[in-house]
């Protein structure tokens, strides 16, 4: 079963390579707590992330598909959604960037526990968050912080409930290209 997610994961990236082929392309990486409220699991979570700014540059709105796995308390949970966002500069300069934004994400989840090999329950999920962004090396490397994120999803399964809430904080870098 979690050969089968994976392989989603990998034919969702590929199939938009044209997201990176010109300026405003950028790939990201982060970790983070995803911390129980309601149903899913307090987690570690890993996100992966490949967009485009539509501008051209790293500011304005943004456009990504960011996947993202999490795992502890025998479940593991994958997302996959489509993000939109917004970075908006608080300082500027040649040689450095401060940025804030927000962001959210519709799309799939699913998810299920280590020793169960029943198929894995679906879920419809939606996120937002707050991003914060250091941007440097004039605009191609980014560290962020989102210290503020929730994400809700819903299934009609019965086996591990209807609803699910957590907190999600995520930090780490971004490559702009």
């Amino acid at each position: 079963m979690r050969d089968r997610a994976l392989a989603i994961v990998a034919c969702a990236v590929l199939a938009i390579p044209g997201a990176a082929a010109a300026d405003g392309g950028y790939v990201g990486l982060g970790v983070g707590p995803a911390v129980r409220l309601d149903d899913w699991p307090t987690q570690f979570r890993v996100e992966e992330e490949i967009g485009y700014y539509i501008d051209g540059e790293p500011r304005g709105f943004y456009l990504s598909f960011a996947p993202s796995q999490s795992w502890g308390a025998d479940w593991w949970v994958i997302v996959l959604p489509l993000r939109l966002g917004a970075s908006f500069d608080l300082f500027h300069s040649d040689d450095v960037s401060f940025q804030v934004g927000p962001t959210g994400s519709l799309g799939l989840a699913l998810s299920n526990v280590f020793s169960s090999s029943a198929d894995p329950d679906v879920w419809f999920h939606l996120s937002f968050a707050l991003m914060l962004r250091l941007v440097v090396m004039e605009d191609r490397l980014a560290f962020f912080l989102q210290p503020v994120g929730f994400e809700f999803a819903l299934s009609d399964t019965v086996r591990y409930g209807v609803e699910a809430i957590r907190f999600v904080g995520d930090f780490g870098v971004q490559y702009y290209f």
